[in-house]
């Protein structure tokens, strides 16, 4: 049953007797005050005309928003309430929100009409707007991946088509050994590789001798990426783990 809205338009038929909008907005006694004892009733039905209908258009938000009934009896704090209500179930209406979009979530489980983006099949005729995103019937399985815009010509990941999985990779690590034959062997190391400091090499760069003939001494060389770049298990922005999910309609 639909709420009551005691809040009505004063006539909603063509041909009303009231003044044209034009002719009440260059009217005297709208730029004044109607008189108190000579009211002509095309302008009076004006005035009721217009407040009585944004009076009813508002009540019937209330009532459709709130779901309560919206009774003219003269409690402002109740209708302020009502409104305040209506307001707040609009904006946070999940309506607005396209069937399709990843939502993150903060928590694990999902609210009730939405699904978690994990790969998994969904039924596309009992959710034919999730299918018209998704035509192959398949949600996108986004449990620990990153979402990257389309470039869409735009030559930064050329060749991209949208939903297209994308394995990771980093910017190249590059290192060099140098060396220079003296009367010493003179050798060092840039970037990525290392020398063992058992042999006195620089690690900036810069030349240090070594006796050649000295057979006995040890020494190696190793490449590091943490000398170059921070280091983990996988390739990674600062990030913060939020659960995607998505409107199932």
């Amino acid at each position: 049953m639909s709420p009551k809205n005691d809040f009505k338009a004063l006539s909603v038929i063509n041909n009303k007797n009231i003044v044209s909008q034009e002719k009440y907005k260059i009217s005297s006694d709208l730029q004044t005050e109607f008189p108190s004892n000579d009211v002509h009733s095309h302008l009076l039905n004006k005035a009721l005309d217009q407040s009585s209908t944004i009076s009813a258009v508002i009540a019937n938000f209330i009532a459709e928003q709130s779901g309560e009934d919206v009774l003219d009896n003269g409690d402002i704090t109740k209708l302020t309430a009502q409104l305040n209500k209506a307001l707040e179930q609009k904006i946070s209406d999940t309506s607005n929100i396209p069937v399709g979009i990843p939502v993150p979530w903060p928590t694990a489980v999902p609210p009730a009409g939405w699904l978690q983006c994990n790969g998994a099949v969904f039924d596309k005729s009992k959710f034919p707007k999730l299918a018209e995103a998704y035509p192959d019937g398949n949600l996108p399985d986004l449990r620990g991946e990153f979402i990257r815009g389309w470039d869409d010509r735009r030559g930064i990941d050329s060749g991209r088509r949208i939903l297209t999985h994308q394995g990771d990779a980093i910017r190249n690590i590059q290192g060099s050994f140098a060396g220079m034959i003296a009367l010493n062997y003179h050798l060092a190391t840039r970037g990525a590789f290392y020398a063992s400091q058992v042999l006195g090499i620089a690690t900036d760069g810069s030349f240090k001798s070594i006796n050649i003939s000295d057979t006995d001494t040890p020494y190696g060389f190793g490449f590091e990426a943490s000398r170059v770049v921070p280091v983990a298990s996988e390739n990674r922005p600062r990030n913060i783990a939020f659960n995607y999910i998505v409107r199932a309609a």
